[in-house]
């Protein structure tokens, strides 16, 4: 299914233009390919269904869509697409409900590159 390694897609969904630049830059800077970026849970459901991405970072707080209702449409159109929930607020119940709309991983705002590459190997090793 997934090559393990570089080739992987990944599409970025945040409202937030500086959290898009900050994550695509260190995901670019680690050699993964940013396919897509949403500014909304709506747009982040769509550009899904047609890039068909790897990987899906998805704010949790966000426009038309939250997070977890876009990871919840995107897992029922492809569930093959890992989703990765990012957000501020890593609570309890943020990280619960991220796993359950079928988030495989978790990262926390700021970002941490090392955070962020082992959400990634996380996805891709249970994929494997």
């Amino acid at each position: 299914m997934f090559k393990y390694g570089k080739n992987i897609n990944i599409l970025i969904a945040d409202d937030d233009r500086l959290t898009r630049s900050v994550l695509r830059l260190l995901l670019q800077e680690h050699l993964y390919t940013v396919i897509g970026e949403a500014t909304d849970g709506e747009k982040a459901v769509e550009m899904c269904l047609g890039l068909k991405p790897d990987i899906a970072f998805l704010d949790i707080d966000m426009p038309k869509l939250t997070g977890h209702q876009a990871a919840l449409q995107i897992k029922q159109d492809n569930s093959d697409i890992k989703v990765i929930m990012i957000s501020a607020l890593a609570t309890a119940s943020n990280v619960q409900q991220a796993m359950q709309a079928g988030a495989s991983g978790f990262v926390v705002k700021p970002f941490n590159a090392i955070k962020v590459i082992e959400a990634i190997d996380l996805c891709l090793k249970r994929s494997a």
